[in-house]
């Protein structure tokens, strides 16, 4: 009763003693696991991956992201051809005011960041960006197609 229902492996374990890569995969792993590959976690903003709607609406594409507590000035918008590419930061701060003495505060940084590909390409000509209550909304006109052209060979 008073036995654990699972063990883990260990080297006294026939399993584990059978296998013929063992002490290979184990020195490798633990010097590979040992060293230090980030920096510490409270100097790193996590990446958050922002949720998004696409609406093909004809002429255009409208693309609505949702990137709660940033300011505007800290979204950066990429197009290139079909492929969009949003990223925002964010930094929360308490602020203290004089005569005030801050005992405990939890500060967040937050990184979002999206990329897609859209199924044709769009022109930044007529592109709108609108940022209101942490909700991105992109306007991306498609880019007229190119007539074929036939080359008279001379």
């Amino acid at each position: 009763m008073g036995a654990p229902l699972t063990t883990p492996l260990t080297r006294r374990d026939p399993v584990y003693a059978t296998t013929p890569f063992t002490s290979f995969f184990d020195e490798f792993f633990n010097d590979f696991l040992a060293r230090p590959m980030l920096p510490s976690m409270a100097e790193v903003a996590p990446v958050m991956r922002a949720r998004m709607d696409v609406v093909d609406k004809g002429e255009k594409f409208l693309v609505t992201v949702d990137l709660p507590g940033v300011k505007k000035e800290d979204i950066n918008i990429n197009i290139e051809g079909a492929r969009v590419a949003i990223t925002a930061e964010m930094l929360t701060e308490t602020p203290v005011k004089e005569g005030e003495k801050l005992l405990y505060t939890e500060r967040v940084a937050k990184s979002y960041a999206r990329s897609f590909e859209l199924p044709v390409e769009v022109t930044e000509t007529g592109a709108e960006a609108m940022y209101d209550n942490g909700v991105l909304m992109l306007t991306l006109p498609k880019r007229a197609p190119t007539e074929a052209r036939k080359l008279v060979v001379q």
